[in-house]
């Protein structure tokens, strides 16, 4: 009898184990699927410029333009700061801190939960900020003022809305930049032709397009396209 019963513990362990390993494998998933973009704007600034002294990105957009929350998490701050004006810190469930700053006007406040997507403010042009446009920052881990935990959030946020936010003359630097975290993108140089392209990476005409949510073949010049899904 003890012996029956040793047999289906261990089977019920077993059974925990799997469980726990296809538990772990979905959040993996879930960490790495690419956020959302915070607003509708036009990339004027990128992580790493001013001599190194810029760590996050800035996305130019009119006063009022509606700013979302990238990932799901908690609210860790809603205040207003001298630099940061008007501005939100999501201490997020991945692991990672955002922030949002130069609003015009927030949303939601410290202990707040708020869903990917969700409107948490307006863009605006508060504290040290010359223009309206909303500064977002990615921290992995806690925030800290000498931001030692700040990544470039562009290795972060969809790629496939790249192209439509980023500014012209700032194409080739962000593609650098991306290119040491993403193999399956490529910059679009003047004359690139999608059929062209095709058959250079041997991939299939309409894949490129549905990877990159193309409606037809037309291709611009700092554009980044993706070459695998």
């Amino acid at each position: 009898m003890i012996d029956v019963l040793r047999r289906i513990l261990v089977v019920l362990v077993m059974g925990l184990c799997i469980g726990l390993l296809f538990l772990g494998g979905q959040m993996v998933k879930a960490e790495e699927k690419q956020w959302e973009w915070p607003v509708e704007g036009v990339l004027t600034d990128i992580f790493g410029s001013r001599h190194a002294k810029h760590f996050g990105i800035d996305i130019a957009a009119p006063v009022g333009t509606q700013v979302y929350a990238v990932a799901k998490g908690v609210v860790s701050r809603s205040y207003y700061s001298n630099t940061y004006g008007q501005v939100v810190f999501i201490k997020q469930t991945n692991g990672y801190e955002t922030v949002y700053a130069h609003l015009e006007e927030r949303f939601v406040a410290e202990g707040n939960r708020v869903a990917a997507g969700q409107n948490i403010g307006r863009v605006g042009n508060t504290g040290r900020s010359s223009g309206a446009h909303l500064h977002f920052e990615v921290h992995q881990g806690r925030w800290n003022p000498d931001k030692t935990n700040a990544v470039n959030p562009l290795a972060k946020l969809d790629k496939q809305k790249l192209s439509a936010y980023v500014k012209s003359d700032l194409a080739a630097t962000v593609f650098q930049q991306l290119h040491q975290t993403s193999d399956n993108c490529i910059l679009i140089h003047q004359g690139d032709t999608l059929s062209e392209l095709a058959v250079k990476y041997e991939v299939d005409m309409d894949q490129l397009r549905k990877w990159n949510h193309l409606e037809n073949t037309m291709l611009n010049a700092g554009q980044v396209l993706k070459i695998s899904p």
